[in-house]
């Protein structure tokens, strides 16, 4: 932590409090849907046909952020990234509140729809934001530090967050299976996601205000589409392993909670505890990515955690009892998520200064594009065949997206 700016410690802290606040709710908001019957429920669309509510409410998310981007990448450049960050924060509380306090499905899809936004503009600041934060010393240590934190505090927030129903329960005074104990995580979410603003409001980022008026620093959009587009194989190639692993992974992570609910019949707390272990062994695991960097190089710590990875989830698909399921996930989730860090920091080290932001955007983007209509096919899919296909289906995308990186980054160079 010595090697690491004041400022880039302030970003850390926010870092713990929002991942935090997040992560109480995050595994209950199929589960509320569920107890207000918008499972069984279908949505119809403008022009015809209707899909299943419970696909839409993780669909819209992605969809609405998508729609979003290119007016909010304006806003990033044209107000910094400090103050984008604290808009982010803003939106959050403000859909959090909805689910919270509301139970008609158009309002929880507003407030589902707002999440999008945010999560954009946090993608799109964040690791701009710690590149200017970190020198070439620290820059991988910062980069595996704040996605280890996110991964571990995600895990303590996924704990805290099992008790939370219960304790909703004794405080509502409602029924044990009403939704109301799952909003009450929601509004407890809000106040930590609230007070992860102080951090950044605190935070003093050495030449952030001249930046929209440097040579270097592109005025508007279309300056810095072409920046980037003067080599587009070299920004391309980044976004095909991204792009699978989010084709697959948007099949079935949003819904494994429900798995492990459906499948093994499990409480809210012994949920929580599952979680909480996937999350904090990612996390620790995420802090050994830069040794591993060391001695493999980027790339090659991606090929070799993410491959083992496909094997633990096709081992969980098929686990016969729930705590060989829990350590397949748990293993799962460390190996396919600790060289993240180690890929992001690869693709800003490629780009230039003035073309991170957008790079970062691609990234982001890459990672989430398939989940605009992946859990509405889930969805579908689950309601006819059970998760058994939708495995199968992520493990292959999984395979070929470790395949692209080896041929393209490992053998090619």
């Amino acid at each position: 932590m010595r090697q690491i700016s004041p400022a880039a410690r302030l970003y850390l802290l926010h870092v713990v409090l929002i991942t935090f606040g997040l992560a109480l709710s995050s595994l209950f908001l199929n589960l509320m849907l569920l107890d207000l019957g918008y499972d069984q429920q279908r949505l119809a669309l403008p022009f015809g046909g209707t899909i299943s509510l419970l696909g839409a409410f993780n669909s819209l998310p992605v969809l609405t952020g998508s729609l979003s981007s290119l007016p909010l990448w304006g806003l990033v450049l044209r107000v910094g990234l400090q103050r984008s960050m604290l808009v982010a924060c803003a939106l959050l509380v403000a859909a959090l509140l909805t689910l919270a306090f509301s139970t008609s499905p158009y309002l929880l899809l507003l407030g589902a729809g707002l999440s999008g936004p945010a999560s954009v503009l946090f993608q799109l600041s964040a690791a701009p934001l710690m590149m200017r934060l970190s020198g070439a010393g620290e820059r991988d240590l910062l980069f595996s530090m704040r996605f280890g934190l996110s991964i571990a505090m995600s895990g303590v927030g996924n704990l805290v967050g099992g008790w939370l129903p219960g304790l909703g329960v004794a405080v509502l005074q409602v029924a044990p299976h009403s939704a109301s104990r799952y909003q009450f995580t929601f509004a407890i979410s809000a106040l930590c996601v609230l007070l992860a603003s102080l951090p950044l409001l605190r935070m003093r980022v050495a030449g952030q205000p001249a930046q929209t008026h440097t040579t270097t620093q592109p005025s508007n959009i279309a300056t810095m589409w072409r920046i980037c587009m003067q080599d587009p194989w070299a920004i391309g190639r980044l976004l095909i392993a991204p792009l699978l692993i989010s084709c697959g992974a948007s099949l079935l992570i949003p819904y494994l909670s429900l798995y492990f609910r459906q499948r093994h019949m499990i409480a809210d707390t012994t949920l929580g505890m599952i979680f909480a272990a996937i999350g904090i062994s990612t996390g620790l695991a995420a802090l050994l990515a830069p040794q591993i960097s060391v001695r493999l190089g980027k790339p090659r710590s991606v090929v070799l955690t993410q491959g083992l990875a496909v094997g633990c989830l096709l081992l969980l698909a098929w686990a016969p009892n729930l705590w060989l399921a829990a350590f397949m996930a748990l293993l799962r989730g460390a190996l396919m998520n600790m060289a993240n860090p180690l890929y992001e920091a690869y693709a800003m080290e490629q780009s230039s200064d003035a073309a991170r932001p957008l790079v970062s955007g691609l990234l982001a983007g890459s990672y989430a594009a398939a989940y605009i209509i992946g859990p509405t096919i889930s969805a579908e899919v689950q309601q006819k065949f059970g998760f058994t296909p939708i495995f199968i289906t992520t493990a292959i995308c999984y395979g070929l997206a470790v395949g692209w990186t080896y041929v393209v980054f490992v053998r090619r160079g």
